[in-house]
């Protein structure tokens, strides 16, 4: 899976809107859609703000992130 699909997988699994989680970690809806459609990646540091908000760990999170 791509950063995008993982964090669209949690976001959804949580049952939160992109406006409810973007509120959680401190962005914008729209900066929440470009993650989930691949036109922008989060830096480390929202990652682990959206980590911390999802209860999740990195490791956790990205577990099943494409490497390649």
């Amino acid at each position: 899976m791509q950063v995008g699909e993982i964090i669209k997988y949690w976001r959804l699994e949580f049952k939160y809107s992109q406006d409810a989680l973007a509120k959680l970690i401190g962005t914008t809806q729209q900066t929440v859609s470009r993650w989930e459609s691949n036109r922008h990646t989060p830096s480390i540091v929202e990652c682990v703000k959206l980590s911390r908000a999802l209860h999740l760990s990195l490791d956790e999170m990205f577990a099943d992130l494409d490497v390649d």
